[in-house]
C-alpha cells in the first residue's frame, strides 16, 4: 500500500520555537478533499497560548485571518515516548474563540484536529491555524493529512 498516493501530506507548521509573535500556518484548500486532519506535536510549553482555526473563501486567509470556526480535537493519552502516546482520547469541542494550550495539559503531547470540508459555510473552503502571540515559548510542529476526492499517483496540491 502506498499511503503517499492515497493521502495528501501537507506541511502545516515547520518545527519552531514560537516566541513573541503569532504563528500562522499556510492556508489549506480543504475543498479538494473529502476530509482533512491536522496533527500537531508540542514540545515544551511554558506559557498559555491560544490555538484558533479559521475558515474562509481565499488562500489569502493565512495573511488576513477573518472567520474563526469551532472545531474538535483529540489529545494523546500520554507524553512523547511514553506508553500510550499513540492513543487518542475522545473528541473535545472547542468554540470559535479557540483552544487555550496550557503546559499542564498539552506539554509534550500530540493533538489531532479533524476538519470536515462539508461543514464549512460556502464559499469557505480554505483553513488556517493560528497560535496567538502570547504563551512563549511554545515548541510546535505539525502536518496535515487529507483524503483527496480523486486520489492518484500525483495528488492535487491544496496549498
Amino acid at each position: 500500500m502506498r499511503m503517499s498516493e492515497s493521502l495528501v501530506i501537507v506541511p502545516i507548521f515547520e518545527p519552531k520555537d514560537k516566541t513573541a509573535a503569532a504563528y500562522v500556518s499556510d492556508a489549506v484548500d480543504v475543498g479538494k478533499l473529502d476530509g482533512f486532519t491536522a496533527v500537531l506535536q508540542f514540545g515544551a510549553i511554558t506559557g498559555d497560548s491560544v490555538l484558533t482555526v479559521y475558515g474562509d473563501s481565499t488562500a489569502a486567509l493565512a495573511t488576513s485571518l477573518t472567520t474563526a470556526i469551532a472545531f474538535k480535537y483529540r489529545l494523546a493519552a500520554a507524553d512523547y515516548k511514553v506508553d500510550l502516546a499513540d492513543q487518542l482520547g475522545d473528541a473535545i469541542s472547542v468554540a470559535a474563540t479557540g483552544l487555550t494550550l496550557t503546559a499542564a495539559t498539552f506539554d509534550h503531547r500530540v493533538i489531532v484536529i479533524e476538519i470536515d470540508p462539508d461543514t464549512l459555510t460556502p464559499p469557505a473552503h480554505w483553513v488556517a491555524f493560528n497560535f496567538s502571540s502570547v504563551g512563549n515559548p511554545l515548541l510546535v510542529a505539525g502536518i496535515g493529512l487529507g483524503r483527496p476526492r480523486y486520489a492518484g499517483h500525483l495528488n492535487p496540491s491544496v496549498l
